[in-house]
């Protein structure tokens, strides 16, 4: 049924739709995050710094780029280079930070503002293990394979409330 290809990476946000996740923790302003509308960190003239616009500044450290930047807007190739842009920004950002500040403290920053999320998050251990669950799922009913049918299922499997749970 196709290529598969496995990507070793820690996370991977999927952004599919015309419009962003509203609750995802980001102000929102017609269905697309707010972006700072004189960013410190331009890349080809384009904002990817999230910015708050209640108290008129950036979120700090928060960046968006590809489609959750600009929902559902282009080709895949459009996002793919908007995504390398906004890295760019990223790293410009980064060059501002002070040296001794450990990436570990960076880190546990990142995953306590990710805790505070209004949803589950599922990381990559979490992605592993619903392989496994998913494995252990088609041996038991004698099948190739097996995938479950919604995101709450899988949730549940992973023993993760969903939104609407």
């Amino acid at each position: 049924m196709g290529t598969h290809r496995v990507l070793e990476v820690d996370t991977v946000v999927f952004c599919i739709g015309d419009k962003v996740e509203d609750d995802f923790g980001l102000p929102v302003q017609w269905n697309a995050f707010v972006k700072h509308p004189e960013p410190r960190f331009p890349v080809a003239g384009l904002s990817y710094e999230a910015y708050d616009p209640e108290k008129e500044q950036a979120v700090e450290g928060v960046f968006v780029a590809g489609w959750s930047r600009e929902a559902s807007s282009g080709l895949v190739g459009y996002a793919r280079k908007d995504g390398e842009q906004g890295a760019e920004a990223v790293l410009q950002y980064l060059e501002t930070l002070p040296a001794g500040e450990s990436s570990t403290a960076v880190l546990q920053r990142a995953r306590e503002a990710v805790a505070q999320l209004p949803h589950p998050v599922v990381d990559n251990q979490d992605v592993v293990r619903l392989a496994e669950i998913e494995q252990q799922k088609a041996a038991e009913l004698g099948v190739e394979d097996f995938k479950f049918a919604s995101n709450e299922e899988m949730l549940s499997a992973l023993g993760k409330q969903s939104p609407a749970g």
